[in-house]
């Protein structure tokens, strides 16, 4: 049998739409969430305000600031026209001090979406209480399934992303009933479940008739070239560095979203302007916001790949997350160095589950036939149209990344070579014999002898 140099079309795999991603794949960044059904409180009021008439609109359910060492309570979603939350929903002592009470007052314009980004379409108005508690800022991406864009909490001052999923872009099938919200996007359903460190937090979920607003941590540093060069001298010594890193080939994967940004301190509230006139204070056009995922931290690199060091600490959180998230059933499916932002301690964080999947993890896995990922990424198995596991697909996209880190390039030039599991190292390039045994473990063209993410995780590699 021939084969081709170009990346087949897989079979069953549906024809992915205009945008970045395939019907399941998120066009943008996507973060557990935190369930504040147990804990919300009620507090504030919520207003708009034209000329001298101010018309109270609702109550905002509560507006949590995000701090790294405050443990949140979970999510409460916000729906339009939602009724306050019930009295005896009150924050545990622990969350305290993470709400705070303040009324805010919304000019007309303020809640015009255009106003911001024309991805929103003419006539679109953010959620009131969104719009409340977040002043949104820049662009870091967008696809066939919405966008996201960074904001700037009100009060506390610290940056979020949001993403802008377009609801009637969800497929019908990546929907579940929740008990408690109702037809929740499958993602949203999975995200409430996961924390880890490695895994971007969530901190918000709002939602109106055309969009669920999911807000998250920013994470990462900017890998662009002038960005580098704004840290001072003594940032970059005390950072660990990314200067011993042959070249990087152009990227076999799809190309996706911005991924997000770094996390910021909190800066002073800059309170609305007041709503004397019906005339919309003019605003700049949004900006883009420079990459912070682990592709344009290699990309960056003069050498274009990791030290052998570095690739190992990346690669360990990376397999830390997988463990975590194969114990709970739980397979992301597109793993890749694009969905994954990274800031310059090295420290990483999984981003975008717009193509995950769960199942019992007490069962044994079901094997499956439709295939959502990157085909760069694609094991052996979905390369040559067989039914696949999640879990040791997963493992090979794993091995697929280590290669990234490792050398800058994909170990197969071809598809031939990937069918076959057969790596081809870059010249000059030389890396210790446990590394290139752990790639081979998870290159396995045979899924039945793969290496699992238990055996990944406790490979020898790791033992420096």
């Amino acid at each position: 049998m021939a084969f081709s140099t170009e990346t087949p079309d897989l079979a069953y795999s549906p024809v992915p739409s205009e945008g970045y991603f395939s019907p399941v794949e998120s066009d943008a960044v996507q973060t557990p969430l935190f369930d504040l059904a147990d804990h919300a409180v009620r507090i504030g009021a919520c207003s708009t305000v034209n000329g001298s008439d101010k018309r109270e609109i609702g109550h905002i359910e509560r507006i949590p600031t995000y701090d790294p060492d405050i443990k949140l309570p979970r999510i409460h979603i916000l729906t339009a026209g939602s009724s306050p939350a019930p009295d005896d929903f009150v924050p545990s002592p622990a969350s305290d001090a993470s709400f705070l009470d303040y009324d805010c007052e919304i000019p007309p314009y303020a809640l015009n979406a255009r106003r911001y980004s024309e991805q929103f379409p003419e006539g679109h108005h953010l959620d009131l209480r969104f719009a409340c508690t977040y002043q949104l800022e820049d662009q870091l991406g967008s696809g066939g399934y919405g966008f996201v864009m960074t904001a700037k909490h009100r009060v506390a001052g610290y940056e979020v992303a949001v993403k802008f999923i377009i609801k009637d872009k969800v497929p019908d099938y990546a929907w579940v009933d929740d008990e408690r919200y109702g037809r929740l996007p499958t993602e949203v359903f999975l995200l409430d479940y996961m924390d880890h460190k490695n895994i971007v937090k969530g901190i918000d979920l709002f939602q109106d008739q055309l969009f669920y607003y999911l807000v998250q941590e920013l994470h990462g540093s900017p890998w662009d070239k002038a960005a580098r060069k704004m840290h001072t001298r003594q940032q970059l010594l005390q950072a660990p560095s990314i200067l011993s890193a042959p070249p990087l080939a152009p990227s076999l994967s799809m190309e996706s979203v911005d991924s997000a940004g770094p996390a910021t301190p909190p800066s002073p509230c800059h309170p609305l302007p007041p709503g004397d006139s019906g005339l919309m204070p003019s605003r700049p056009p949004c900006s883009r916001r420079p990459s912070y995922d682990l592709f344009e931290c290699i990309e960056q690199s003069p050498h274009k790949r990791l030290t052998e060091d570095q690739a190992r600490h990346v690669f360990a959180q990376v397999v830390d997350a997988v463990h975590y998230l194969d114990a709970h059933g739980i397979s992301h499916r597109d793993i890749k160095d694009e969905n994954i932002v990274i800031d310059s301690d090295f420290n990483v964080k999984i981003i975008d589950f717009g193509s995950a999947i769960f199942v019992d993890p007490s069962i044994p896995r079901p094997h499956y036939t439709l295939f959502y990922g990157t085909t760069a990424y694609a094991a052996s198995e979905i390369l040559t149209k067989k039914p696949y596991q999640a879990a040791p697909a997963e493992v090979w996209t794993l091995g697929v990344l280590l290669s990234y880190l490792l050398q800058g390039v994909s170990p197969f030039p071809t598809v031939r070579d990937a069918v076959k599991g057969r790596i081809i190292l870059e010249n000059r390039i030389r890396f210790s014999d446990d590394a290139m045994d752990l790639l081979q473990f998870c290159l396995h063209p045979n899924p039945a002898k793969r290496a699992t993410i238990q055996e990944i995780k406790e490979h020898r590699w790791f033992r420096v």
